[in-house]
């Protein structure tokens, strides 16, 4: 059972800047975008609809799906655009396309539950990319000495009326990782919390090459951030794939 989020949408906006992330993210996402065969985009575990939004502002036409219903419908709501389409599917086996470019951020492959998962994803990609289509991942580098130890985070917002405070814990074990989060909003009235749990796998840059070649796709570089940094496994926070249908 993959985990998805079915009760914290409204919650989850606290856990990011989204201004900062996109600042972060967003010039590695416009080389994608321009380096892609056209701009039909696909966004798989869209979330909050954050990318999305952010492509369809760039002039792509988006498909975002993702498993939850909950996210989909928070999305939108929040992040409507006449250039985005949001359906709730899962990333293992959504229909469609072609599209020139799919995404799959958020450290959101880690959610799957075996490396089979990862395989049959990497299938559906391959199977909707168009010709010279690209896929773009991003997973944590779980072999970073970082992400080896126990980390806690804690983010306070304003949202609708409430202070909310978010707690997302990562606890690695063996070859996953415990996930939890929890939000309390403080109101006026009575205090709420809402919490999702999560095993996350701990993938490795050798599984998803190989992954990546076992299913057709050409490895067009794997990098150590959205700066387009070298991979470094003990010092690279995350691993960003960047990955090839081949033409013919």
């Amino acid at each position: 059972m993959i985990a998805g989020f079915n009760s914290i949408a409204t919650y989850y906006e606290v856990l990011s800047d989204n201004a900062a992330r996109l600042q972060r993210e967003g010039p590695f996402l416009r080389e994608c975008l321009k380096h892609a065969p056209g701009v039909r985009v696909v966004d798989l575990a869209c979330g909050t609809g954050l990318h999305a939004e952010f492509f369809a502002n760039l002039g792509a036409q988006v498909t975002a799906f993702d498993i939850s219903q909950e996210m989909i419908s928070h999305a939108r709501t929040r992040r409507s655009h006449a250039n985005i389409r949001y359906e709730t599917a899962d990333m293992r086996d959504f229909q469609g396309g072609p599209w020139d470019l799919a995404l799959c951020l958020g450290n959101s492959l880690s959610l799957l539950p075996a490396m089979d998962d990862i395989e049959e994803t990497f299938r559906s990609v391959i199977k909707a990319l168009s010709p010279g289509g690209r896929f773009v991942f991003q997973v944590l580098n779980y072999a970073a000495e970082a992400n080896r130890k126990p980390r806690y985070r804690v983010d306070a917002k304003r949202l609708n009326g409430a202070d909310v405070v978010a707690l997302k814990s990562l606890v690695p074990h063996g070859d996953h990782t415990l996930l939890s989060l929890a939000f309390y909003a403080l109101g006026a009235g009575t205090p709420t919390c809402v919490s999702e749990s999560a095993v996350l796998l701990n993938l490795t840059i050798e599984q998803m090459t190989t992954c990546a070649a076992t299913v057709g796709l050409r490895n067009v570089a794997m990098y150590g951030g959205f700066d387009s940094s070298e991979y470094h496994p003990d010092t690279s926070s995350d691993l960003v794939g960047v990955l090839e249908k081949p033409v013919g």
